[in-house]
């Protein structure tokens, strides 16, 4: 098979060559094993799994939360006294008196609770990532059940999924009886980081 283009052989392997190449890559797009992908919202099973009931229970039993709490009334209340005062003031020298109280009272406040408040937030973080540890093994479970070969979670880097890939539901049965359990919310791997109770 010899064509003429402007002087120029084509032969017929050439032609052959071409066809089996182009054969190769439609059977590589339409019949080769594509990868699956499956997508789960960690933050839904953590909300549907009860977690974030029994890390709220647990967190109101740390001794930062109760010295938060205790601190937050005793704020609140010296506040409500200092503006009674300012409005039984007569005087700009009375009302700039109270104002520097209560100036001080909040940065005293501020200053009190900073480090309350990064217990409080050390205790949430390895609450999450004792969740996520241990979710990890469902999430694993479901995908090979689903034959997924790649699990993405859902947030602002995924705008938009299939419902067909959405595995959230299935983890959700699979672990819903394992976070039902009476376990420590914080995994004892992190306890050396956890706040004292």
């Amino acid at each position: 098979m010899e064509m003429n283009n402007e002087g120029r052989k084509i032969r017929w392997y050439e032609v052959m060559y071409v066809v089996v190449l182009l054969c190769l890559l439609a059977w590589s797009v339409f019949f080769m094993n594509p990868h699956k992908v499956a997508v789960v919202d960690v933050d839904r099973v953590f909300k549907d799994v009860g977690v974030l009931q029994k890390i709220e229970k647990d967190r109101q039993k740390l001794d930062a939360f109760v010295k938060a709490t205790q601190l937050l009334q005793a704020y609140k209340t010296r506040m409500k006294s200092l503006q009674d005062k300012m409005s039984d003031a007569k005087t700009p020298a009375e009302k700039e008196k109270i104002m520097g109280q209560m100036k001080s009272g909040d940065e005293q406040f501020s200053q009190s609770i900073a480090p309350l408040q990064n217990a409080l937030q050390q205790y949430d973080n390895l609450a999450v990532a004792s969740f996520r540890k241990r979710l990890g093994q469902y999430i694993n479970q479901v995908a090979l059940k689903r034959g997924a070969d790649v699990v993405l979670t859902t947030g602002p880097n995924l705008p938009y999924y299939s419902i067909k890939v959405d595995i959230t539901e299935d983890v959700v049965k699979a672990s819903k009886e394992f976070f039902a359990k009476d376990m420590p919310v914080i995994d004892p791997a992190f306890e050396a980081a956890r706040p004292k109770r």
